[in-house]
């Protein structure tokens, strides 16, 4: 016999989960995270998500653009109120790719003579100390492609700036993470993504017991260097690539981001090992939450060891 009514449908719930089954409940959007008024003093961010006819920025462009609004404590990561939500279509000029569209299922008539509001827009976010988005690095370059605003914003990832591994969650995808934190959701539209993003960042279950959203921030506060081993000999590829380094084929340079703090022992470490104590050039680029997963390059310096 089915339950009658929620508390019957509650009482049946428990006692499958006693058996072991597990159970996602679907995306309420919220007005707040906090169950009581406080006192706790707060600053306000947003969540961003695009949808967009591919995955070039300098081609393909935003076809929606979604936010949500709501505000934080930064020293712990706890959750507070929502101020609302944004979402709108831009026409991109040109048709849609039918493989685009197979993802957002945003269609041409659905965008046809749409414009984003700029006005709109830099109204929505002038409050935030702090952009997040799930994969800053795609997001980032599009926004700032068509808003130059976002570039006088700190940036934080959600995708890049927790370690979801260590926390003992499989994947970082937004879906899983969402069903990991016992809701589900329809994904891929911009507005319903940034909601489901929030709760998440709310209550995603972690073995640290951290919660996601400090330990996202915490990572964002970050400095950090972009450190080019310049005219690195030709023998020493195989130990810059065991370091962590990366070859950059245009430029023809090894390159690592490390903190800021250990940039001292690595140019050490890179003169006495890949340089052989022998005069050398090392360039160091600043990177930070302006500039971080942006194509924009921070401050240079080239240091001489």
């Amino acid at each position: 016999m089915l339950p009658q009514n929620k508390a019957d449908v509650e009482i049946l719930l428990e006692s499958l989960k006693d058996l072991g089954y597990r159970f996602t409940r679907p995306l309420a959007e919220r007005a707040t995270y906090l169950a009581e008024p406080t006192n706790i003093k707060m600053m306000r961010a947003v969540i961003l998500d695009t949808e967009t006819t591919g995955t070039d920025y300098t081609q393909d462009k935003i076809i929606e653009l979604g936010m949500v609004v709501f505000d934080y404590c930064p020293r712990t990561g706890i959750i507070g109120d929502v101020h609302g939500a944004f979402n709108q279509l831009e026409d991109p000029g040109f048709p849609i790719p039918p493989e685009s569209t197979k993802v957002h299922h945003i269609t041409d008539d659905m965008v046809e003579g749409k414009y984003i509001n700029d006005d709109e827009l830099e109204a929505f976010i002038d409050s935030a100390s702090i952009i997040i988005a799930h994969n800053a690095k795609f997001d980032r370059r599009f926004v700032e492609s068509r808003f130059p605003i976002f570039k006088s914003k700190p940036w934080a990832c959600s995708f890049a700036q927790i370690d979801w591994a260590a926390e003992g969650l499989g994947s970082s995808k937004l879906e899983f993470l969402a069903y990991r934190s016992g809701f589900h959701y329809d994904g891929h539209r911009a507005s319903v993504d940034c909601h489901a993003l929030l709760e998440v960042l709310h209550c995603a279950p972690t073995e640290s017991g951290i919660l996601p959203m400090k330990q996202m921030l915490d990572n964002a506060r970050l400095k950090e260097y972009k450190v080019s081993a310049l005219q690195a000999p030709f023998e020493s590829k195989d130990l810059l690539k065991f370091r962590g380094y990366r070859w950059n084929a245009e430029r023809k340079v090894w390159h690592t981001v490390i903190q800021e703090s250990l940039f001292e022992s690595e140019a050490e470490w890179l003169k006495t090992e890949v340089y052989n104590n022998k005069r050398c050039k090392i360039e160091r680029e600043k990177v930070d939450a302006l500039n971080r997963f942006s194509d924009r390059i921070g401050r240079l310096e080239v240091i001489d060891c």
